[in-house]
């Protein structure tokens, strides 16, 4: 099954390393396109954008509510083995926990969690969904369509972006999502956590403090489970990479990535 893969073209690669993004919830490769992708080919690195199946431009694997986590964890070992070099994956929200996941089997030189779901679930975000909008979390979950949650500028806005970002950005950005996997969801809530104690590969921690679905706190509980320390960037919401200060974060990772020891 061919997955959609977008690359980025450097004139100039200023190093080996290359990178492989993972998008969350709703998303597509897409997300990566306005800033994190030509940032990168700004400064020289190389990098692909995933979308995962029945996302974006990614063909069906299977009906969207029967994908599981470990469907998505497949389909980032696909990519990775058709790549000359294994990358650093830099993970975003439910994203971030596939490459968690990703991690308990296979090795990388690094990984970012951006923004990521922790390691222990989803049950505090849900929660605070649940509080937000109640009638469309029961509507969500009656019908077991997720995009319920975020089917409009107010509640899309509120759970991914800052007041930063222009209206005409979230309306642009709410048209391109996709819905989610009920049974991916399930398994984020408690049915397929990580098993951190399985990851050996270096982990680079990364919140925003105006995130309301995984809140600044649940960020630092993630970094603590693997004894590292997080960094918050104050002033931006969940969609880190389409935030106006996306390239304080994409500097911060070229920083830390530097001092990896690849192999």
């Amino acid at each position: 099954m061919s997955l959609e893969v977008v690359e980025n073209h450097p004139r100039s690669k200023k190093s080996e390393i290359s990178f492989l993004l993972i998008h969350g919830m709703w998303h597509g490769a897409w997300c990566w396109e306005p800033n994190f992708m030509p940032y990168l080919e700004e400064l020289g690195y190389k990098a692909y954008a995933l979308s995962l199946s029945h996302h974006g431009g990614s063909p069906e694997r299977k009906s969207m509510n029967l994908l599981r986590i470990n469907d998505y964890v497949n389909d980032i070992k696909q990519v990775v083995d058709s790549l000359g070099n294994i990358p650093v994956l830099i993970g975003h929200s439910m994203g971030g926990f596939v490459v968690q996941k990703y991690l308990e089997k296979y090795q990388a030189p690094g990984a970012v969690l951006l923004a990521s779901v922790p390691p222990f679930g989803v049950l505090k975000g849900t929660l605070a969904v649940l509080k937000a909008f109640p009638g469309a979390f029961l509507k969500a979950n009656l019908t077991l369509n997720l995009k319920y949650i975020i089917d409009t500028p107010e509640k899309f806005r509120y759970l991914m972006f800052s007041n930063k970002v222009a209206e005409e950005d979230v309306a642009k950005y709410l048209k391109l999502t996709d819905s989610e996997s009920y049974l991916a969801y399930m398994d984020m809530l408690g049915l397929n956590l990580v098993k951190t104690q399985k990851i050996k590969t270096p982990l680079l921690v990364l919140g925003a403090g105006e995130d309301k679905a995984v809140t600044a706190s649940s960020v630092r509980k993630t970094a603590d489970k693997y004894k590292v320390e997080p960094i918050i960037f104050e002033g931006m919401g969940h969609d880190m990479m389409l935030e106006s200060d996306y390239k304080k974060v994409v500097d911060r990772i070229i920083n830390w990535v530097e001092t990896l020891k690849t192999f």
